[in-house]
Parts: C-alpha cells; structure tokens; sequence
C-alpha cells in the first residue's frame, strides 16, 4: 500500500506535534520551518521544547518516516500541506499575518494538482478565503476542482498534544463541499471523529471557544477584586457558591494568559469595536498582575525586599512563557524597586535575568514570595516552601496552593 505523504510548515508547539503524530501513523511526514538550529535539534533526535510523549516518537521516526527541513520545494513531494503557523498581534493589538502570507508566497510555485491545504493557526473569520483566494492567483488552480483548502483548529492542550489529538474531535471547515470532503477523509483516516462545518463558522468555533475560558477567568478575577475590597474571602465564596448546587460552575481566580487567549480576542473585534465584553475581559486578566501588586503594597513596603516569582511558564507542566503574567509582576516589582529572583523547573533561560534552578536556594532570606504558575513541584512540596520560608514572609497565592483561602497571608 502506498504511504500517505504530508507537510507539516512551521515546527512550533502545534505543528512538531502534529508530524510526529502523522509519523507515527504511517505517513511520509516533511516538516518544514526557517529555523536552521531547530531544524538541527530535531535531526539529532532532540526536542526543542517539551511535549508529553514526543521525544521517543522524534528519535522513533527522525531520517526514516520524519524528515525536518528549511526547504519549501519539498512541499510538491506531498498529498497534504499543513500550515501551522504564529498569529501574533502587534503593538497596537492588529492582527499580523505575516507568517502565513510569507509562506503562501514561498510554497505557491511548489503546489500541485489535487493537493490539500489544510490551515491549523488561529485566525480572523475569513482568513481561510483569503488563503484560497491567494493561491488562485498566484497558481493555475481553482479551488474545489483541482485543489482544496480547509480550516481544522488545532484543539490540544499544549504539552499533550499526541495524547489530545486523537481523543479530542476535530471541526472540519472546507471553503467548499470538496474541500471539506478531503479534509474530513484526512482527519478520520487517522481515527479522529470529526465534524463538517464551513470554513468561517470553524474559525469563529475555535475563537469563541478560547474567548469563552478567557471570559470565564476575567469573571472570576473581577469576583476577587470585589471580595477583596469587601475583605472578604474568594475562595470560600466560590466553594459555597459551587457545592451541591447545579447551577454553580465558578471558577477559580487566576493568572491568566498565554500566546493564545491573550491575543485571540482582537481577532473578533477587529472589524467590530463595540464588543465590549470580550475587551473588559481582557483589561481584567492583563490588570490582575498589578492589582496583586497594590494589594502586597498595602502590607509591606517593598522598596529593597526581595522577591521570588515562583513560576514563569503561562501555565503549568510546560516551558513556555509566552505572553505570561510573570513578566508583568517582575517588571511591577522592579518598579517598586524590589530585588527580584526567578524560578521555574521547566524554564531554563530567560534573557533579561538568570533563572535560579534549585528551589530552595530561591527562597532564601527573602521578603515575598509570589506563586504565579501552579506547576505541580509547588503543591507537593509545599510544606517544604513554607518550611524553607523565614517566619513573617508574605506569600502571594491566587492559585490558593496552601489552602489558606487567603490571597496574601504570612508564614
């Protein structure tokens, strides 16, 4: 039987997990991304981040069913071209599809007859048309006769992506009925349930879907600063507000961010303003770094105390720290012109500060200390952090860790 053949383009957190799951299910897989020193990693047999699973599948498959590579003429070697590319937003929150317009361009003269483009990144409604419409005039294609284009989001949560990926059902959006057949057939040929929408209704289900969590959180976090400036307890409040009632469902306060809910919003009100809900949201959650700030600053002068951040990654178990919260309570602490100390026990590098890695040296003779990522290190060895702590250290728990139901309490 012949092997089925795919492109994975743009080896980040959602499309190296993505070949790696295709390799490991019979596919001839090329990966393809612009960096050269990932792409050298990742031939030795070395992941670049951590992903639950992946590195026994990458040295399983590297050089015999998994090819990684700079070069996008290898796109024509393949059946199916996956794009899972960044979708950042810049200064002025504006959308930027840079990386999607980039490579369209560089893989247009390498397409061929029948090929499926399949677009996994996070986009604005519409974005999937525009991609077609790309291609027909850059090619001599038509879509949904002799090409075919869908938008199937990527659903995972990041870090178990390969166990995700096939429990979790995946939204098939073709810009065509054609399209969508191909993709639909792509998906359940590696055991995915899937369901058929179009193209646009599947960018809006994978936005709202991500605006709905972030929503959720904002609530919780303007419920805390409510209770707090009552002096009253939020923790406590939620649990009477949730037990034995079946029309609970609060969730809990927290940090709360990432390269993906920060940003997914501005996709929606880009093209309407008045979507006041969705950008309150996004002043609560971005706001709460500060707000914890205010309320250390209410109890302790800060001025030359020190500070340890426990927890850098956005959330726990991985070693991304893109667009995390930490970063904006560090830079609020240097401000108050507090000495602050980093750590994580997955990050290892951070380019503006070294990252102290044993645990219980950062925590030595200091003043504050602030849980910012609830990594599991932190709660089975939190007896050892209070035990490691100088009497009268403030904490900072939002995540309520020590079950002291308490935002900000003394050892």
């Amino acid at each position: 039987m012949k092997k089925k053949t795919a492109a994975v383009i743009g080896l980040g957190r959602v499309g190296l997990p993505m070949a790696l799951f295709l390799a490991d299910h019979q596919h001839q897989v090329i990966g393809i991304d612009i960096d050269q020193a990932k792409i050298n990693l990742l031939k030795k047999g070395t992941m670049p981040f951590m992903e639950e699973g992946a590195e026994r599948i990458l040295k399983k498959y590297i050089n015999r069913s998994f090819f990684p590579t700079t070069d996008y003429q290898k796109a024509k070697e393949v059946e199916n071209i996956i794009l899972t590319l960044g979708t950042p937003v810049d200064a002025n929150m504006n959308p930027e599809y840079d990386q999607i317009d980039n490579t369209l361009e560089k893989i247009s003269p390498f397409l061929k007859k029948n090929q499926l483009l399949i677009l996994r990144s996070t986009v604005a409604p519409r974005t999937t048309l525009y991609a077609g419409e790309f291609i027909e005039k850059k090619t001599k294609f038509k879509i949904g006769e002799n090409f075919f284009i869908a938008f199937c989001p990527e659903r995972i949560a990041e870090g178990k992506a390969l166990k995700e990926l096939k429990e979790i059902p995946q939204i098939i959006g073709g810009i065509d009925n054609q399209s969508t057949k191909k993709a639909f057939s792509f998906f359940t040929d590696l055991g995915i349930k899937s369901f058929i929408t179009d193209s646009v209704s599947a960018e809006l289900a994978k936005l709202f879907t991500n605006m709905y969590r972030y929503i959720s959180f904002a609530i919780a976090n303007e419920f805390m600063v409510i209770a707090e400036n009552f002096h009253r307890n939020i923790y406590e409040i939620i649990e009477l507000v949730n037990r034995d009632y079946k029309r609970g469902g609060l969730v809990l306060p927290g940090l709360t961010a990432g390269p993906c809910l920060f940003k997914d919003g501005f996709f929606l009100i880009n093209e309407n303003p008045f979507l006041d809900l969705i950008v309150a949201s996004w002043k609560i959650n971005e706001a709460l770094p500060l707000f914890l700030i205010k309320k250390l600053r209410e109890r302790i002068k800060l001025q030359n105390k020190k500070v340890t951040i426990l927890g850098l990654a956005f959330k726990p178990e991985i070693d991304d720290i893109r667009e995390s919260l930490s970063f904006k309570i560090r830079k609020a602490l240097l401000r108050e012109q507090a000495k602050v100390i980093l750590h994580d026990p997955y990050v290892k590098f951070y380019r503006h500060q070294e990252i102290v890695t044993d645990l219980k040296k950062a925590l030595k003779n200091i003043d504050v200390v602030v849980v910012a990522t609830r990594h599991k290190q932190y709660i089975k060895e939190k007896e050892k952090i209070l035990g490691w702590l100088a009497r009268k250290t403030y904490v900072v728990d939002i995540w309520n860790i020590f079950r002291t139901n308490k935002l900000i309490f003394r050892v």
